[in-house]
């Protein structure tokens, strides 16, 4: 038997403990762990790839019903990717000739999103990169990408 009072503190410091990992397990998500540690995300990394060097293509605009029960919900999205300054030629001509295509495939993508999955910041960065690795798939099937980035120049869900 357990006396009285030590059950709720034993699950009062359960509780506790079970926040503290999850606020612990959040907190790469939140904030740049590295520069805690004097690391910068750059570390490794040839210095080209500063904003000077890096030009913006504009992509496409693409509406996409979400896949959501009880309410009609779309969203809106104006894509541009980041490339490399003295690539932009080569790209906006690839992207050109294969639009269709990589229209497709985003909007294929899109359309099993939910709400949920594409509120928040921590949506909107996980689309950028999931529609990366779409764009780098139908672009470059070789694998050796030269998009250094997808941005959205519009963003709306209603």
């Amino acid at each position: 038997p357990v006396p009285k009072g030590k059950g709720k503190r034993k699950l009062v410091m359960a509780i506790v403990c079970i926040v503290c990992i999850g606020a612990g397990a959040a907190l790469p998500m939140v904030l740049d762990v590295g520069k805690l540690f004097g690391k910068s995300k750059d570390d490794g990394k040839e210095k080209s790839h500063g904003p000077a060097n890096t030009a913006i293509v504009p992509f496409s605009d693409v509406v996409v019903n979400l896949a959501e029960e009880r309410m009609n919900r779309y969203l809106r999205l104006k894509i541009a990717v980041l490339v490399a300054h003295e690539e932009e030629k080569e790209i906006t001509e690839l992207i050109a000739k294969k639009k269709v295509a990589m229209k497709s495939v985003i909007i294929s993508h899109l359309a099993g999103k939910t709400l949920k999955d594409v509120s928040g910041s921590v949506g909107v960065n996980r689309l950028q990169r999931e529609i990366l690795e779409k764009l780098d798939d139908v672009l470059f099937p070789e694998g050796h990408s030269k998009l250094r980035g997808v941005v959205f120049e519009e963003y709306v869900v209603q």
